[in-house]
């Protein structure tokens, strides 16, 4: 089983996606509220590319079973119900809704790699939970950091870090890693017991600081507290049995 990892947000060649699963990171906080707010009873998430997309796709459902989700230059959009924080997705607001997700660079991410034989949704709640499932499905795997605006992802990079250095203590096969993965592995371990710290170094992390939404560093840096593993296919995002 090879593991790799994207380092850089640049569309991957399709038919290098058929034989391999994919893993998307987007944990400031694309991906972090996709899985939250499914473990809290949201119906499924669908990815769009524009504010504009998710007004149209909104028109196909029947009034009252969407919600509009997501951000546009790290701010909430005018006529959204939701914006891009996974604290605002609580079961009381969302339960069996769809939800029409609109983000910078994590609903780009999921179309980029929709060719794969399974696109996975990953962040640190769920880490360990995605890392066996990678291990369970046994295909070389491809991790895929959304990145930040085109850019290198310093919190994403690190959660792709994690999902090798677990599958590589619960392997249950030989793992090869590439130079990238390598690279991957060794920035987790240098913030392996300081995730908060590796959030505020980064970015996009202080992007949020300045705009008073720093209170959502240290609730997406929470590991292991869901044990689910939604998975993107034919454009929509579900929690799969």
């Amino acid at each position: 089983m090879q593991i790799d990892i994207q380092l850089l947000p640049i569309p991957p060649d399709p038919d290098s996606l058929s034989n391999r699963s994919v893993v998307v990171l987007d944990i400031l906080r694309a991906t972090s509220v996709i899985v939250h707010a499914l473990s809290q009873g949201a119906k499924e998430f669908i990815p769009v590319l524009s504010v504009e997309e998710a007004f149209e796709k909104n028109k196909e459902f029947p009034p009252g079973t969407t919600f509009l989700g997501g951000e546009k230059d790290t701010q909430p959009i005018e006529g959204f119900d939701l914006g891009n924080s996974p604290r605002e997705y609580v079961t009381e607001k969302i339960k069996d809704k769809k939800i029409i997700l609109r983000t910078t660079n994590g609903t780009r991410a999921f179309h980029l790699v929709s060719p794969a034989k399974e696109v996975m949704v990953g962040s640190f709640f769920n880490v360990e939970a995605t890392a066996e499932r990678c291990l369970t499905l046994g295909w070389d795997l491809l991790i895929f950091p959304s990145g930040d605006e085109g850019c290198f992802s310093l919190e994403d990079t690190v959660c792709g870090g994690m999902i090798i250095d677990l599958a590589l203590k619960k392997g249950r096969q030989d793992i090869v890693l590439t130079d990238a993965s390598q690279a991957a592995h060794l920035l987790f371990k240098r913030f392996e017991h300081n995730l908060l710290e590796a959030f505020h170094l980064s970015h996009h992390g202080n992007v949020l600081i300045r705009l008073e939404r720093g209170d959502d560093l240290p609730y997406c840096a929470q590991t292991n507290i869901l044990s689910i593993v939604p998975i993107f296919r034919e454009g929509v995002i579900r929690l799969i049995d």
